[in-house]
C-alpha cells in the first residue's frame, strides 16, 4: 500500500510541476538553513573531542573568593602542588602559548606553538605521525633543546622529509639549534587551546626565577580524570588543596581556590548562547515555510476536491485518504530535504569563509552522518507537520457541496480561515526575527559608534621581538627598536612614531597588584591591581591619547633615574577620589620587581583596552627603557598608513635584513577584527530574518491572490452594482492589512518575550526598545502593502461582464 501511495504521489506532484517547484523551493530554503546550523551546532556543541574518553578531560582553574574573578593561569610552584597532591587527576599538563621564528630559508617565519609538558601524548593517548614526543629527561632545564612539529609545518616548509626526524633547525629569535624529534599527526589540536599549532617545545626550559614565585601566575593547567571519577568529585578535591596552600602560603595564595571544568564545556561555554540562538531561529525559518506550503496544500486541496469526494464515494476511508495525502507531503519534504542539503553545502562553505577565527573547532564542521540523519528526520517531521492540517481538513468533504460545480460551501470556508491563521503565524514569527535582527543591528551601531580613548584612524603597527643572538642584552634590544622609531620618523609623510608592549584590542596584558605608600598595608588577597603597559615617550600623542594633567614620559626616565608612571582617570577614580595623584608614589609587586617604587607623573584619559564594551580598568603606562620590554608595537602615524605595510617592512630589512617580523596591521583593521563576532552574528540573524519577511510575503500574497480569483463573482457583482476600482483595490489590501495587524499584534508580544534571551548579545540597547519595534511594525506592513498589491490590482481591473458568467 505504501508503495501505490509513493508512485502515486511522484505522479501527482510531476504533473503540477509548478505547484512542486514553489513548494520544493520554500521548504529547501528552510530546511538548508536548518541543515547549516545544526551542522556547526553538532561540530561545536555536541561531537565530543576527538580523544579517547573525552569526558575525563578538564580544565584546572583558580577563582578569587574575594571578587569571584577567575584565573586561567597558576603559578609553577601552586601547580607542582596540584599536580603532586591530586588523588583524582591521573594527569596533569602545564602548557603556555606562545610564538617563535622558524630561522630556515631566506627569510625569518613566525610559529605559534606550546611549551608544555612531556605527559601531553599520554593525556591525551595520541602519538606523533613520525618520532616521538620529547620525554622527561628532555622536559627540564639544562637538557638538549628538541622540538616536535605540526604535520602541517612539515608539510608546508620541509615538503613532507621522511628524514626530519633527528634534523637540527635553527628556531626563536636566539637562532638556536633544536632537534626535531617527531610530528604529529595531520588537523591534531590540542583542546584545552584549540587554536592551531606549528611546534611544541619542552615546558621547563627557560623557567627561571619562576619557579619559585608563587604569586607570579603565567601557566595553564589541564588534566586527565581516573576512570570514574567525575568532575564534582575533583573540583571537591582541587579546592580541598587550594585552601591546604591557602594557609601554607597566606600571603601569595590569600583567597585563591581552584576549580575543575569539563574541557568540552570550557571550549564551547562562550559561543554556546549565539550558536543556541541562531538555532532558535532557524526553527522559526522552517515553521513559516511550514506555514507557507499548509497554505499551498490547502489551495490545492480545493482544486482536488472533486478527485478526493470521488475517492471517498467509492470507498476510500478518510484515514485512507489522510494517509495518502501524508504520504505525497512527506514525498514533498524529503525531495525539499535532499534540496537543502545541496543549498547547506553551499551555505556551509560560505558560512565559514566570513565566520571570525575565533570560534572554535571550526574546521571540524561537516555534513557528516548525523546531520545527514537530522535533516532526514527533520524533512519527515516536516510533511507530517504541514501536510497534517490539510489532509485532515481534505479528508472528509461534503459529497452534496463537492460533486456540484462551482459550489463554495462551508469546507471552502475553513479552508479559509485556516489559510488565514497560517499567514497570521507567518506575519508574527517573520517579526519576532525582524525584532531580534533590528536590536541586534542598533546595538551593533551603538558599539561601533563607542569611542576608544584613542585615534584608530591613519595608523599601522609593526610587531617585532629583536632577536636575541643579535641582541642578547635588554638595553641592546631597547636600542635597536629604538633605532627602528628614528628610521620610521625619517620616513615622508610620517607624523609621530612611539612604541607600545601590547596594542589595544588585543589578549596580551600584565596585571600589577600593589600598594601605596603612606596608607596602611592591605591584607593578603585584598591588594589592588592595574593593567600594566609599557610604552615610549610620544606613545600618548602618537595615539592621540589626551594628557588631563602632570608630564608624559621623557627620554630622561632611565633605568638610572626613579621609576615613574603614568596612570589613567579609572586609576585615579577609585584610588585618588578626593586626593591629588602627582606625586603620590605607589609599591610595586608584579611579575619583574618583587617590590619597587614608582611615582606618579601624570594622568591620561581612560583607554578601552581589553574590548569596545569592556569599560576600562585602572591602568599604569611604564617607560621603556624602566620597564625593559622585548617585544614592542611600534606604531606610525601618517596620512597614507594603510598602504605603509612593504616601507615598514623594507625599512626593518635596511637596519637587520636577519630580524623578523611578527606582523603589521593597521589600527583600523584591529578595531574590525575585535567586532568580528559581533558582525558575523548580526549577518547571520539578518539574512534570517529577511528570509523569514520574504515566506511571510510570499504567504500573504498567495493568500491574497486566491482570494481574489475565489471572489472574483463577488467583486464583479460589486463593480455592476456601481463599485468603483478603488473600492475593490481598498478591499482586498485591508484585508492584507486586517491579518497583519492581528499577526503583528502576536508578534510583538512574542518579540517582547523572545527579545530577553538576546539581552547578553545587545549593548546601549534594551531588549523591549520601542524604536526598533515600531520600525519593524512599519518594516511588516510596508510588506504586506507591497505583497497584496498585485492581487489588488487584479481584482481592480476584473471585467464585471465576465466575473458575472465566473461561476
Amino acid at each position: 500500500m505504501i508503495g501505490h501511495d509513493l508512485r502515486y504521489s511522484f505522479r501527482t506532484l510531476v504533473k503540477q510541476r509548478g505547484f512542486t517547484a514553489v513548494a520544493v523551493l520554500t521548504l529547501a530554503i528552510a530546511l538548508a538553513a536548518n541543515t547549516a546550523i545544526f551542522s556547526v551546532v553538532n561540530a561545536i556543541l555536541l561531537r565530543p573531542l576527538p580523544y579517547a574518553n573525552p569526558e575525563q578531560l578538564v580544565d584546572l582553574t583558580g577563582i578569587s573568593r574575594v571578587d569571584g574573578v577567575v584565573y586561567p593561569v597558576h603559578s609553577y610552584p601552586n601547580y607542582v602542588d596540584l599536580r603532586d597532591q591530586s588523588k583524582t587527576l591521573e594527569h596533569v599538563v602545564a602548557f603556555t602559548r606562545g610564538r617563535a621564528f622558524l630561522m630556515e630559508g631566506d627569510e625569518p617565519e613566525l610559529m605559534n606553538g606550546l611549551d608544555v609538558t612531556s605527559n601531553l601524548p599520554a593525556m591525551l593517548s595520541v602519538r606523533p605521525q613520525l618520532g616521538r614526543f620529547f620525554n622527561a629527561q628532555e622536559d627540564r632545564e639544562g637538557a638538549e633543546q628538541v622540538l616536535v612539529i605540526s604535520h602541517e609545518l612539515w608539510q608546508k616548509k620541509f615538503n613532507g622529509d621522511a628524514n626530519i626526524v633527528g634534523r637540527p633547525i635553527r628556531f626563536g629569535t636566539a637562532g638556536k639549534l633544536r632537534t626535531v624529534v617527531g610530528v604529529m599527526p595531520p588537523k591534531f589540536r590540542f583542546p584545552a587551546d584549540e587554536a592551531h599549532r606549528d611546534y611544541y617545545a619542552p615546558f621547563h626550559e627557560d623557567l627561571g626565577p619562576a619557579r619559585e614565585q608563587r604569586d607570579s601566575i603565567w601557566i595553564t593547567l589541564a588534566g586527565r580524570m581516573r576512570p570514574g571519577v567525575t568532575v564534582e568529585q575533583t573540583t571537591a578535591e582541587v579546592g580541598t588543596i587550594g585552601r591546604r596552600l591557602e594557609k601554607q602560603y597566606p600571603q601569595e595564595n590569600a583567597g585563591l581556590d581552584f576549580r575543575a571544568h569539563s574541557m568540552h564545556e570550557g571550549i564551547v561555554k562562550d559561543v554556546r548562547p549565539a550558536l543556541l540562538m541562531l538555532f532558535g531561529a532557524v526553527a522559526v525559518v522552517l515553521l513559516i515555510g511550514c506555514a507557507n506550503v499548509a497554505n499551498l496544500l490547502l489551495a490545492r486541496a480545493t482544486a482536488r476536491h472533486k478527485e478526493i469526494s470521488i475517492r471517498a464515494a467509492i470507498g476510500a476511508s478518510p484515514g485512507r485518504i489522510t494517509m495518502q495525502l501524508l504520504v505525497e507531503s512527506v514525498v514533498l519534504s524529503m525531495l525539499a530535504g535532499a534540496v537543502g542539503l545541496l543549498l547547506a553545502s553551499w551555505g556551509i562553505d560560505a558560512l565559514l569563509a566570513f565566520a571570525p577565527s575565533d570560534i572554535p573547532r571550526l574546521e571540524t564542521i561537516s555534513l557528516d552522518g548525523r546531520v545527514l540523519l537530522f535533516t532526514t528526520l527533520l524533512s519527515i517531521f516536516t510533511g507530517i507537520a504541514f501536510g497534517i492540517v490539510p489532509a485532515l481538513s481534505a479528508a472528509r468533504p461534503n459529497l452534496s457541496e463537492a460533486l456540484k460545480e462551482g459550489t463554495r460551501g462551508s469546507t471552502e470556508g475553513k479552508r479559509n480561515r485556516l489559510r488565514s491563521i497560517l499567514v497570521v503565524s507567518a506575519v508574527a514569527m517573520s517579526l519576532m526575527l525582524l525584532a531580534g535582527a533590528g536590536l541586534l543591528l542598533r546595538s551593533f551601531i551603538h558599539v561601533t559608534g563607542i569611542d576608544p580613548g584613542y585615534d584608530y584612524r591613519n595608523a599601522i603597527a609593526l610587531d617585532i621581538s629583536p632577536r636575541t643572538l643579535a641582541y642578547p642584552e635588554n638595553d641592546q634590544a631597547i636600542a635597536f627598536n629604538e633605532r627602528l622609531i628614528e628610521a620610521a620618523r625619517a620616513l615622508p609623510g610620517v607624523e609621530s612614531v612611539a612604541a607600545v608592549d601590547a596594542l589595544p584590542l588585543t589578549p596580551n596584558e600584565s596585571i600589577w597588584s600593589f600598594g601605596i605608600v603612606g596608607r596602611p598595608p592591605y591584607a593578603p588577597g585584598t591588594q589592588p591591581s592595574a593593567k600594566g603597559t609599557t610604552v615610549t615617550p610620544g606613545f600618548f600623542r602618537t595615539m592621540r591619547i589626551p594628557l588631563i594633567r602632570g608630564r608624559d614620559l621623557s627620554d630622561r626616565d632611565t633605568k638610572d633615574t626613579p621609576k615613574v608612571i603614568v596612570v589613567n582617570q579609572t586609576f585615579v577614580r577609585e584610588l585618588f577620589p578626593n586626593e591629588e595623584p602627582l606625586g603620590k608614589k605607589i609599591r610595586l609587586s608584579g611579575p619583574n620587581d618583587p617590590e619597587d617604587l614608582a611615582e606618579i607623573v601624570g594622568v591620561v584619559s581612560d583607554v578601552r583596552w581589553r574590548g569596545l564594551t569592556v569599560d576600562p580598568p585602572p591602568q599604569m603606562y611604564f617607560a621603556l627603557r624602566q620597564s625593559a620590554r622585548r617585544f614592542m608595537s611600534i606604531v606610525v602615524r601618517a596620512p597614507n598608513a594603510e598602504s605603509m605595510g612593504p616601507t615598514l617592512r623594507a625599512l626593518v630589512r635596511r637596519l637587520d635584513r636577519q630580524q623578523p617580523i611578527v606582523e603589521i596591521a593597521t589600527l583600523a583593521g584591529a578595531r574590525t577584527e575585535s567586532l568580528a563576532t559581533r558582525r558575523f552574528n548580526l549577518i547571520l540573524l539578518a539574512v534570517l530574518a529577511i528570509v523569514a519577511l520574504v515566506l511571510a510575503a510570499v504567504g500573504i500574497f498567495s493568500v491574497m491572490n486566491y482570494a481574489v480569483t475565489q471572489r472574483t463573482s463577488e467583486i464583479g457583482i460589486r463593480m455592476a452594482l456601481g463599485a468603483e476600482a478603488r473600492d475593490v483595490f481598498r478591499l482586498i489590501v485591508g484585508n492584507a492589512v486586517r491579518l497583519v495587524v492581528i499577526g503583528s499584534a502576536i508578534g510583538l508580544a512574542g518579540a517582547l518575550l523572545s527579545s530577553r534571551a538576546i539581552g547578553s548579545f545587545l549593548y546601549g540597547v534594551k531588549p523591549a526598545d520601542p524604536w526598533t519595534l515600531a520600525a519593524i511594525v512599519v518594516i511588516i506592513g510596508g510588506t504586506a502593502m507591497l505583497a497584496s498589491y498585485l492581487p489588488a490590482r487584479r481584482a481592480a481591473r476584473v471585467d464585471p461582464l465576465v466575473a458575472i458568467r465566473y461561476d
